[in-house]
């Protein structure tokens, strides 16, 4: 069974198979009673509720101010993170165990040595992500039209 993260979305336009639609931007701060004590509950507002556009392969046919419903496979949702946020920090770390056990003890040199090594390696980790995410590309990471909701205005 593939389960999938869904949101509600206006459709903005259409552009063929596909649409752009509007998301709105929420947070669970809101129903949380530790938001004024969250460091993640300041953020949120300190942003404010917003709108994102994302562009959706259509299953159906849409129009301007109908409202669909989106997702997107958790599986593809975490192996995407997994690559954006684990890569480069275990890169990071790898960097800084090889500065401290290998490079300052072969080159006889202070923290700097480590320093550039912990730099070296995270620099490492994010062109790694560079190369990598274009090949996890493809209609499975990307978000599709699961169904049409109710249409938010009527249509002659």
């Amino acid at each position: 069974m593939n389960m999938m993260s869904e949101e509600l979305a206006t459709v903005i336009q259409v552009d063929g198979d596909h649409a752009w639609v509007s998301c709105e931007r929420r947070s669970a701060c809101s129903s949380c009673h530790q938001q004024s004590d969250c460091g993640t509950g300041l953020v949120s507002k300190a942003i404010g509720p917003g709108s994102q556009r994302v562009r959706v392969r259509l299953s159906g046919a849409v129009r301007p101010g109908d409202q669909i419903r989106i997702g997107i496979a958790r599986r593809s949702l975490l192996s995407s993170a997994v690559l954006v946020y684990l890569l480069p920090l275990f890169s990071l770390l790898a960097g800084a165990l090889l500065g401290q056990l290998w490079l300052r003890p072969m080159l006889m040199a202070g923290e700097g040595a480590t320093i550039l090594a912990t730099l070296a390696g995270g620099a490492l980790g994010f062109a790694l992500v560079h190369l990598l995410a274009p090949r996890l590309g493809g209609d499975a990471y990307a978000p599709r039209m699961l169904g049409s909701v109710i249409p938010t205005r009527c249509h002659p």
